[in-house]
């Protein structure tokens, strides 16, 4: 998750322009312009017209509250004192309101480990009361077995940084290479620049990745798994 609140010292306040508030958040949610695009419901084009501009208007602010509610409107709009409700659409005759966290139906992430594009993304949307998951993924791959299987769903909860990571708890590890995989991570050492991936079926070997190339670290908090 990123960290949208900062203390600020009385007599200074830094604000990022636009530009840098959308890079920040193209970085930290998919890592382009057009995966970012799709997770709040609009286009690619659209988001380097913000860019462009270096402004993002007030209903592309509406989007981004919506889809990723983790967001801080205050950052977004660099006001702290200006009403949220200003920035809301007007809601469609008889619309039906978004409920649950967004499902990325077509964004599998790998049970193992593979390299993802960033055609037809859809969202969909998933609500579990009493989960704290900010976003849900599909699973490919068996490499967690028996623990997670293929089509299996998994709910996850953003990290600020690996600072936050336990041991023995199950990730989902996004890097720069646009790979997204689920890996348990046994230990935890501050000084290895390396990170070790192990996988609950034996048959995969654990490998290393360096910390470097890890864009976002999700904590994995539920699981979804159909019977039938």
């Amino acid at each position: 998750m990123i960290i949208l609140h900062q203390k600020i010292d009385k007599d200074i306040k830094f604000v990022m322009d636009a530009r840098e508030k959308l890079k920040t958040l193209i970085r930290e949610y998919g890592g382009t312009q057009k995966v970012f695009a799709s997770m709040i419901g609009t286009t690619q084009p659209t988001i380097a017209n913000w860019m462009a501009q270096n402004q993002i208007p007030e209903g592309g602010i509406a989007k981004i509250c919506r889809a990723l509610p983790e967001v801080s409107f205050d950052w977004l709009t660099g006001n702290e004192d200006m009403p949220r409700r200003g920035y809301q659409d007007e809601p469609a005759v008889n619309a039906t309101p978004l409920v649950g966290q967004p499902f990325y139906s077509c964004m599998p992430a790998s049970a193992g480990q593979l390299i993802m594009g960033d055609d037809n993304v859809t969202t969909e949307r998933i609500h579990i009361p009493g989960v704290r998951a900010t976003s849900f993924f599909p699973i490919m791959g068996n490499s967690m077995d028996p623990t997670i299987q293929s089509g299996d769903i998994v709910g996850i909860r953003r990290l600020e940084n690996l600072a936050y990571m336990r041991p023995n708890d199950i990730y989902l590890i996004f890097t720069r290479d646009s790979e997204r995989m689920v890996k348990r991570i046994k230990n935890i050492n501050s000084n290895d620049p390396y990170l070790t991936l192990y996988s609950d079926n034996p048959s995969y070997e654990p490998f290393k990745i360096l910390k470097e190339q890890i864009v976002v670290v999700s904590k994995v908090v539920c699981l979804i798994r159909n019977l039938e």
